[in-house]
């Protein structure tokens, strides 16, 4: 009677234990939208320092820094424009960050950058508008001789072969360099004295990050990239401004954004740190700059800039969820927060 009255049990057991297991797949698998990636991820990470690539166009060599995961696999590709005068070394807290979460994040060292000798005039802002005009040209240039030599550094770095996924291009950067990033990712502006607009054809990026908000720019819209039709990150704090066009300085005019590129559908997350400077205190772009260091606002936008590409490159469910659902100002009790434009 015992064997019998076992047998008859197990159907009902097995059934618990399957509704169990089930449980415990969906809770393991569910992210609680509280959860960002601040943790360093799972790849130990490789550098290739000052790389050059001959831009013959622009009669340059271009000096690219790459920081790639140190595995097997194809990886993402990120595309990072530093600040005005600074130079691609200067933002290791990001980059190495993302490749160790699985991305090969490339760093350009533009025409601008004072290690190349070059010398920003900030005494007029209309030589400065003047000057910036050509190293903006240039800045685009650079960005998209990058996709197109994705192959030839392959060739140069052969660990590299084979690593690169070329259908997952993201637009990142810093200050000028988030400006560049924007431009390059489909939006336009409009100088309304002269009627000269900035732009570029370029369409292969899927995603736009960028480490500060070209907003806060005297010479810039409020919000100019509202317009972005591709999945678009920001990351600005409370003290987010530059020496070169800040809010704070006058400009003689302001940019405007086309009528046709006001809206846009695609998912715009705005990451909000209270405190945040420009140069996080020294941390990135400049270390001339008075601190101190902010190593908290360096790990949330690294943590929410990371998460955010897992969302809209690496196609994970739970990271979208953390970014449209995710209470950030809870989880850094109150130094951040998040929201979606």
């Amino acid at each position: 009677m015992r064997l019998k009255g076992s047998f008859l049990q197990r159907p009902m057991l097995l059934k618990l234990l399957v509704i169990s297991f089930s449980i415990i797949v969906l809770t393991s698998c569910e992210r609680t939208g509280s959860q960002y990636a601040f943790q360093q991820g799972n790849f130990g990470v490789k550098v290739v320092n000052q790389l050059l690539l001959d831009f013959q166009k622009l009669e340059k060599q271009l000096p690219i820094r790459i920081s790639y995961p140190d595995a097997r696999g194809v990886f993402p590709v990120v595309i990072f424009s530093h600040g005005n005068g600074s130079k691609g070394d200067m933002y290791k807290g990001f980059t190495d960050f993302w490749a160790s979460h699985g991305y090969v994040v490339i760093q350009p060292t533009h025409m601008d950058s004072r290690s190349l000798g070059f010398e920003t005039k900030r005494d007029n802002l209309r030589e400065m508008y003047s000057q910036m005009l050509y190293v903006t040209d240039s800045r685009r240039q650079d960005m998209s001789f990058i996709l197109d030599s994705l192959e030839l550094i392959q060739t140069m770095v052969p660990d590299l072969k084979g690593k690169m996924d070329t259908s997952k291009l993201v637009a990142a950067g810093h200050s000028m360099g988030a400006a560049t990033a924007m431009l390059v990712s489909g939006m336009k502006l409009v100088n309304p004295m002269s009627g000269y607009e900035e732009s570029s054809d370029e369409n292969r990026f899927k995603a736009l990050l960028m480490i500060s908000d070209p907003g806060t720019m005297s010479l810039m819209p409020t919000d100019p990239w509202i317009g972005v039709t591709i999945p678009t990150f920001v990351s600005t704090g409370s003290n987010d401004f530059s020496e070169v066009g800040s809010a704070r300085v006058k400009s003689p005019f302001k940019y405007e954004v086309p009528e046709a590129l006001t809206k846009s559908s695609a998912p715009h997350h705005y990451v909000f740190i209270e405190g945040a400077d420009h140069y996080l205190g020294g941390l990135i772009c400049r270390t001339d700059v008075p601190g101190p260091l902010q190593y908290e606002a360096l790990k949330i936008a690294a943590a929410t800039s990371t998460t955010f590409l897992e969302a809209y490159v690496g196609n994970n469910a739970n990271a979208k969820q953390a970014m449209l659902f995710g209470n950030l100002k809870s989880v850094t009790s109150g130094k951040a927060t998040l929201t979606t434009k």
